[in-house]
């Protein structure tokens, strides 16, 4: 311990931020996808973290050591912030003719209203639902989201249970969601002939995404906009409307606060006041019969 210099802890904690992805092969034996290996700022900034508070004890113990993670600075870690929605594209992607199935518009029901990650949506369970609160408890999430092979259900992101909206358009699409294909172990489940139920993968959003923002007639123009920015929108839509970032961040989940009755009412309305307007636009037109969509999960 005495021998550690400056560069042994730069590449331990190198080595302890990268995971090694192996290669797929056909059954012939050629590679699909290669192996490759995945790390990046923000898991090597965790690492340094972690054994800097580690070494903080020892270096206690042994006031001679010199600690090598205490000079050792880290990087900063900026997080990828995506465009949000403007609300007439919000009105324009709930319009009728654009999510065309129930399960469309539940899903996108729950990533705008509710504030949800995919992994969060797919994860839920109809015990979450508070029909009589209008509240979603959030209690679990698929780990490994992207990773068929890997995938598991787990806690969620900080592993404490939150509260968010259960918005009553959220409330009347998973309603007739379950009209169609029947209530199942997961939320957001189709009826499957011979197998019970199946739940979209992390795919089936981002390949329909595409589709709804070209039939909803919303324009990129150089903008990130992607799955993801749904929450952004919500957030960006309910600071507008004067509700304090603090209480933002607990009903998506981006930070350990604890979520509070006491300002429950002043979300729901910031919620409920475009939330009409979607309701008004979607009365205009009446749905249209759809069929069970057979596909495969990813």
């Amino acid at each position: 311990m005495a021998e550690l210099e400056r560069q042994d802890v730069i590449d331990l904690s190198t080595r302890m931020s990268v995971k090694k992805i192996a290669e797929r092969r056909d059954k012939d034996g050629k590679v699909i996808t290669p192996g490759w290996e995945m790390g990046g700022t923000r898991t090597f900034v965790g690492v340094i973290k972690f054994f800097r508070m580690a070494f903080k004890n020892y270096e206690s113990a042994n006031e001679c050591w010199l600690n090598p993670y205490r000079s050792l600075k880290e990087p900063k870690y900026e997080s990828v912030e995506r465009d949000a929605f403007s609300e007439e594209e919000i009105l324009k992607f709930f319009a009728p003719g654009v999510l065309l199935t129930t399960m469309e518009l539940a899903v996108c029901a729950a990533i705008f209203w509710a504030g949800l990650r995919r992994s969060e949506v797919f994860a839920l369970k109809p015990e979450d639902l508070d029909w009589h609160n209008q509240v979603i408890n959030v209690k679990r999430t698929w780990q490994c989201f992207e990773n068929k092979t890997k995938r598991k259900i787990g806690p969620t992101k900080g592993k404490r249970i939150r509260k968010t909206l259960f918005d009553p358009i959220l409330q009347d699409a998973i309603k007739k969601l379950w009209e169609d294909n029947g209530k199942h172990e997961y939320v957001f489940s189709y009826r499957k002939p011979f197998r019970g139920s199946i739940t979209p993968g992390p795919s089936w959003i981002r390949c329909n995404f595409e589709k709804w923002l070209e039939r909803a007639g919303i324009e990129r123009n150089g903008r990130d906009i992607v799955p993801h920015s749904a929450r952004h929108s919500l957030a960006t839509f309910l600071h507008d409307n004067g509700v304090p970032l603090k209480h933002i961040q607990e009903l998506l989940g981006h930070a350990n606060l604890k979520v509070t009755k006491r300002y429950t009412h002043l979300l729901e309305n910031t919620m409920k006041e475009i939330g009409k307007k979607v309701a008004d636009i979607r009365e205009k037109e009446p749905p249209q019969n759809e069929k069970i969509v057979e596909f495969k999960v990813s």
